[in-house]
């Protein structure tokens, strides 16, 4: 009795061709502004805005939740923002990035517990999260007109001219 020969599969050289450069998002750096600055200039603008009104007699000084939301927006927002620009580049669908935008901002919500975690403060973390991924994804749908998508094979063939 022989043994067959074993058959080889073509599935190998099929994957090996698809692996060529794919087409990515660029943003400028305008945009970049758009996305992550504006979003928490607006933030710590309504910060203020409700520390200047009568209500800070009863619920107190907002001064140190200005300085959360500046800090997180720095410390926090800023890596985040580029890392996610950077590993979403191979995605071209715009709502993707709106998304991690999103998710970054609530982020911010977390940076309250670094002023102690005990009493009411625990509870401000939706009170900054959710406005800050709010204000996150409408910079990042705002930014889209400074994205543009970078074709590889396009490119390729003008310089070839």
């Amino acid at each position: 009795m022989t043994t067959p020969v074993p058959e080889k599969y073509d599935s190998a050289p099929k994957r090996r061709r698809n692996t060529g450069p794919k087409p990515r998002l660029s943003m400028s750096i305008y945009g970049f502004l758009v996305a992550w600055l504006v979003p928490n200039i607006v933030m710590a603008a309504i910060v203020v805005i409700l520390n200047l009104l009568p209500i800070s007699d009863t619920v107190g000084d907002l001064t140190p939740i200005l300085t959360l939301v500046g800090l997180s927006g720095l410390v926090l927002g800023l890596p985040l923002a580029l890392l996610a620009n950077w590993l979403l580049r191979h995605q071209v669908n715009q709502a993707v990035h709106i998304m991690a935008y999103a998710i970054i901002g609530m982020f911010y919500g977390l940076t309250v517990l670094t002023a102690g975690g005990e009493g009411l403060i625990p509870l401000l973390i939706p009170l900054v999260g959710f406005p800050a991924a709010i204000l996150m994804a409408m910079g990042r749908w705002a930014a889209s007109s400074f994205v543009h998508v970078v074709d590889p094979e396009a490119s390729a063939g003008t310089d070839d001219e």
